[in-house]
C-alpha cells in the first residue's frame, strides 16, 4: 500500500493531474470544444515540470513542443469563423 501511495505522490501528483487533464482535453478536442486545447496545454506544462524534476530531457522537449502546438491551435481556432 505504501508503494502505491508513494507512486501517487512522487511528483506531488502533477503527473496524474497532467494525465487527467490531457485525456479530458483530448476528449474535448474530439468533440470540437476549443477549451480542450487549454486543458491539454495545462497538461503539457505540468508534464514539462515533471520531466524537469525527473531530468528527462526527451520529455521536456516533447512537452515544450506540444505546448507550443496546442497554443497555436487555440489561437488559430479563435480566428476561424463559427
Amino acid at each position: 500500500m505504501s508503494s502505491i501511495l508513494a507512486s501517487l505522490t512522487l511528483y506531488y501528483g502533477m503527473d496524474w493531474i497532467a494525465m487527467c487533464f490531457g485525456l479530458y482535453g483530448t476528449y474535448l478536442i474530439t468533440r470540437n470544444k476549443r477549451h480542450g486545447f487549454l486543458l491539454s496545454s495545462i497538461a503539457c506544462v505540468l508534464g514539462l515540470i515533471v520531466a524537469t524534476m525527473s531530468h528527462q530531457t526527451g520529455y521536456m522537449a516533447y512537452n515544450l513542443i506540444l505546448t507550443t502546438m496546442m497554443a497555436r491551435a487555440f489561437v488559430a481556432g479563435s480566428s476561424r469563423p463559427t
